[in-house]
C-alpha cells in the first residue's frame, strides 16, 4: 500500500471510491522526481506514488510493465485529499 495526496480534486473526490481503478503513468521528465509515477482518474491527475516508494515501480514501467492502483481509503487533511492506495500489476 502507498499514499498520495494532491490539491484541487473537488470535482472528482466524491467519485474516488474503492471500486475505482486509477491509471498509473510514468513521468520520467518530472523536474522534481526522475522516478515519478502519476495516478490518473479519467482526465484528472489525482496524485503521485510517494517518492520513497516509486523507484522500483518506475524501473518496471520503463521495462514495459503496466500498473494501476485501487483506493483503500481517503481522507481530507486541510486542503489536501489523502488517498491510501494499493498498486497492482496489470495482466
Amino acid at each position: 500500500a502507498a499514499g498520495t495526496s494532491f490539491k484541487k480534486l473537488d470535482e472528482v473526490q466524491d467519485e474516488l471510491k474503492e471500486t475505482v481503478q486509477l491509471e498509473m503513468k510514468r513521468e520520467g521528465d518530472n523536474e522534481f522526481d526522475f522516478f515519478a509515477g502519476a495516478l490518473w482518474f479519467q482526465n484528472t491527475k489525482v496524485g503521485y506514488i510517494p517518492k520513497d516508494k516509486n523507484e522500483v515501480l518506475a524501473r518496471l514501467m520503463d521495462a514495459g510493465k503496466q500498473f494501476y492502483a485501487t483506493i483503500r481509503a481517503k481522507e481530507i487533511e486541510g486542503n489536501w485529499l489523502k488517498l491510501e492506495i494499493r498498486v497492482m500489476l496489470k495482466d
